[in-house]
């Protein structure tokens, strides 16, 4: 993967730096044509043809496959990245962080973006 003409995020943000260490465990190094600070910029050039992409699953919901490409699944690196949420222990709880708390506390996003995933390699 890392041979091939690549879009990828700039190098200062998170998924980037997820990316190259996984790039690094394999034993490669991905050197991108392009690099860009948003996801919106790595479809649009990954649309051209001209340019492939690594990108979170997630991403398949939001903006789908350019037409003529397709989505080829990785490997899950050994090492997954943790997302949380950190709220303010003083103060009253707002409302909405309480709410967005209970819907992440019952939702299970990877089963839901797999499913997704899924739709894009059948």
């Amino acid at each position: 993967m890392a041979a091939l003409p690549l879009c990828l995020l700039a190098p200062e943000m998170r998924n980037r730096r997820i990316l190259d260490a996984n790039f690094r465990q394999a034993g490669a190094v991905a050197v991108p044509a392009i690099e860009t600070d948003t996801v919106s910029a790595l479809f649009a050039h990954v649309a051209t043809h001209r340019w492939s992409s690594v990108i979170a699953h997630a991403w398949l919901h939001m903006f789908g496959v350019p037409e003529g490409m397709r989505v080829v699944r990785l490997e899950r690196p050994v090492r997954e990245p943790r997302v949380g949420l950190v709220l303010a222990g003083t103060g009253p709880e707002p409302v909405m962080a309480r709410a967005l708390l209970d819907l992440a506390r019952d939702l299970d996003l990877r089963e839901v973006f797999d499913r997704l995933t899924q739709d894009h390699l059948a």
